[in-house]
């Protein structure tokens, strides 16, 4: 029975690495309301996901409140400030500095990711119809070139869906963006191991 379980376990262990994630990212803003989710599937069992929503801007301080239950149960809100921005901003960025080659290991780590899915939606307006016109140009470019961006590093398998639908009614900020990946396990852990190899130790 023992050797079984070591023979089904070491197949499984064998088969990791040529296992599809899908990851699923959507992001709804509406006015001061935002939510981000991250759906993680492997197979069709294995599955976490995970939400954060972002509820409105703090107006004792600059930043982003957000809403999370406790173990209590409870409801706890935190804010997240410019200052806890940069503070992460600076921490990431002394990380990626101790590895060599990250430029080239992130590029072909891409190169084997596939797109599935991408959808972006956009409704804006300020009031002013000039305004709202040179916002939906600017929102426009910016779309073009993310797309263009993504279309360059991965494997792009669908048409993306973008949009941007001016108000000139009066001032409205929506958008729902949606975005599935998937790649093989082993890839990753490639990715990952490259990292390893070209960390500079301080001496």
């Amino acid at each position: 029975m023992i050797f079984v379980i070591a023979i089904i376990l070491i197949a499984f262990l064998t088969l990791i690495p040529f296992l599809y994630v899908h990851i699923t990212i959507q992001f709804q803003h509406a006015q001061d309301d935002d939510q981000l989710m991250i759906d993680v599937r492997l197979l069709r069992f294995v599955r976490y996901r995970f939400t954060i929503p972002l509820i409105e801007i703090s107006k004792s301080e600059v930043g982003i409140v957000t809403e999370e239950k406790t173990n209590t149960g409870r409801d706890e809100k935190t804010t997240f400030t410019v200052n806890d921005a940069r503070e992460r901003l600076s921490q990431v960025r002394q990380l990626l500095n101790k590895i060599i080659h990250l430029h080239t290991i992130i590029k072909k780590f891409l190169q084997n990711v596939y797109v599935l899915q991408f959808q972006w939606h956009t409704q804006i307006g300020v009031g002013d119809a000039a305004k709202t016109a040179v916002l939906v140009g600017a929102g426009w470019s910016v779309k073009y070139y993310v797309v263009a961006m993504i279309s360059k590093y991965m494997n792009v398998c669908i048409t993306p869906s973008i949009s941007i639908v001016p108000f000139f009614q009066g001032a409205v900020s929506r958008t729902s963006f949606t975005c599935m990946i998937r790649f093989r396990i082993g890839y990753a852990i490639l990715a990952g191991l490259k990292v390893v190899k070209h960390w500079k130790k301080d001496m």
